[in-house]
């Protein structure tokens, strides 16, 4: 089968012709891969903070999805279907990360590194970026969700799988949090 090729326009479409596995299934998931990374990766740098992280995750993120892709029953839902697979890896990453860290530290293997760049101030974005840096990972997630992938309340709550109400208070507290801190790093409301 040389010179396959795979003409599914939409994302439902190559969702079933990869699950119908085969030549045709690999090219469809590289499709949904090229279609899809960009974005994916770019909301797990913000989860993260690191980018070769990000690719990392990114990259396991669509290994489990393509082993998993007969369990996305809604192909035209494929990106939200990522984007919990994305979440729920970084999380673990996250998690994994700080017992590694914890664990180096009371080994004494780890040097003493500090975050401050070196001119003491950060300016714009990097303020932002730092600030975001700063939060509590739920917050963070939801500050991301929202403000840099610019989902609606309700896909955010699906996203979290949790109900709206507690998706907006989770989302109000996030906001809370992200202005103290960047209010202390430096910043005012009206940067943005």
């Amino acid at each position: 089968m040389t010179g396959a090729s795979v003409e599914v326009v939409d994302d439902a479409g190559l969702v079933r012709l990869a699950a119908g596995r085969g030549i045709p299934g690999q090219l469809a998931f590289e499709q949904l891969v090229d279609r899809h990374q960009q974005w994916l990766v770019r909301l797990l740098l913000h989860l993260l903070g690191n980018q070769s992280d990000a690719e990392d995750v990114g990259q396991e993120v669509f290994i489990r999805a393509f082993l998993a892709i007969e369990n996305c029953r809604d192909g035209n839902r494929f990106r939200g279907w990522l984007r919990v697979i994305a979440r729920r890896l970084a999380f673990n990453h996250r998690r994994d990360a700080k017992t590694r860290s914890q664990y180096e530290e009371r080994s004494g293997l780890l040097a003493n590194k500090s975050v401050a760049p070196a001119s003491g101030q950060v300016e714009g974005r990097d303020l932002l970026k730092h600030t975001l840096g700063e939060l509590s990972y739920p917050y963070r997630e939801i500050m991301v969700l929202r403000f840099v992938e610019e989902l609606p309340l309700k896909e955010i709550a699906a996203v979290l799988e949790v109900g709206e109400s507690a998706a907006k208070m989770r989302l109000s507290r996030a906001r809370a949090e992200f202005q103290r801190v960047f209010a202390k790093k430096g910043g005012t409301r009206g940067d943005s």
